[in-house]
């Protein structure tokens, strides 16, 4: 088969009768959707639900007018997708299925390549291919910088700590143990003293204090601290002491435990929340959160940043505005934000930044 690259680290692969879209991420392939002559169009669960196609992962040929390739200004790349037939788009609100996109701000650079890969998936499906060619009045649009690398791991959190060993992983500060430890200790130091001092009171020869029910206010509260050093030890056994995430999902483990895990087709979208304020040329972030968005629409914490963060803007904008935007590396400069890239790219998947102002 022939292979044709394509952004955001998809891979076409195409014969005479075969049509595959590949993501590979890590050096693992997995196949998004595939077209066979004659057959039905096959796709993945995550695939069809970010694009409202029908549950299943089957399209029909019948649903299918034509395949379409176009040069679009608003973000200097070709887009291959499908048009599909007025009923169905009438069900999912557009007739557009993007399958595969090249950034490519002077329209010649991947344009034939692009054009091939639409060819052959049109002969695949047995349908027209439509080239939409750029209007040549947008030639001229000037060409955007590079966006600034992803920052190198690891990243440091208030107690966490994001590394690649073997696979991404959010690993637990040695601190976060010897805080529950200490407390642990003093909690029982505490609960000796009260329980000590209470009973020898009660059992004593002397009059009670005054007032009396100080001796079994002692008692009462030895009681709730043997809670808290229960639940202390609890979350030292329990709490999960590493984040794993790989492109099969998000895994989270307690030594070689596994706790919660969190599949690859249940993720809608990264999500990286902040609480920001603009002080001349630097931000200042009081709270943040990584959060996993998932299909249904709940979200999953993966962790928080409580603590304030100043960070130095290479341009900052005169005024903050409380919206949810792709975050991209254009527009990320936080550690947080770039922890958030570095999931969205090892699950596949989008990330977005939801901004809150101070």
């Amino acid at each position: 088969m022939d292979r044709i690259s394509a952004a955001g680290n998809l891979t076409i692969e195409h014969d005479i009768d075969h049509w595959r879209l590949i993501s590979s991420i890590n050096g693992q392939e997995r196949t998004l959707i595939e077209a066979e002559k004659g057959q039905p169009v096959h796709y993945i669960e995550i695939f069809g639900s970010k694009r409202r196609l029908p549950k299943g992962g089957n399209l029909s040929l019948d649903d299918i007018q034509r395949v379409v390739l176009g040069w679009s200004p608003e973000d200097e790349s070709w887009h291959l997708g499908l048009l599909l037939e007025p009923e169905l788009s009438e069900q999912r609100g557009s007739r557009w299925v993007e399958l595969a996109r090249w950034p490519d701000a002077e329209t010649t650079v991947f344009g034939e390549i692009a054009a091939d890969a639409g060819r052959s998936l049109g002969r695949t499906l047995v349908r027209p291919f439509n080239l939409i060619e750029p209007d040549k009045s947008t030639a001229s649009k000037p060409v955007l910088a590079p966006p600034p690398p992803l920052r190198s791991l690891p990243l440091e959190f208030d107690q966490w700590s994001m590394v690649r060993n073997s696979a991404l992983q959010l690993v637990r500060s040695s601190q976060w143990m010897r805080q529950r430890v200490v407390r642990l200790m003093w909690y029982g130091l505490l609960v000796v003293a009260y329980f000590v001092l209470s009973i020898v009171t009660l059992q004593g020869g002397i009059a009670l204090p005054n007032p009396e029910f100080l001796p079994y206010l002692g008692i009462a509260v030895g009681v709730l601290l043997l809670g808290m050093m229960l639940y202390t030890l609890y979350e030292i056994i329990n709490k999960p002491n590493r984040i794993v995430v790989t492109n099969e999902g998000v895994a989270w483990m307690r030594g070689n435990r596994q706790g919660t895990l969190i599949q690859t087709e249940q993720i809608d979208s990264i999500f990286v929340s902040e609480v920001v304020q603009i002080k001349g040329k630097k931000q200042n972030v009081f709270h943040g959160e990584l959060n996993l968005r998932l299909m249904d629409g709940s979200f999953k914490t993966i962790l928080q940043q409580p603590h304030q963060v100043e960070e130095e803007l290479p341009s900052a904008p005169e005024t903050l505005v409380e919206e949810v935007v792709p975050l991209t590396l254009y527009n990320a400069y936080t550690d947080l934000q770039m922890a958030g890239l570095h999931m969205a790219q090892t699950l596949g998947v989008e990330c977005q930044y939801d901004c809150r102002t101070k």
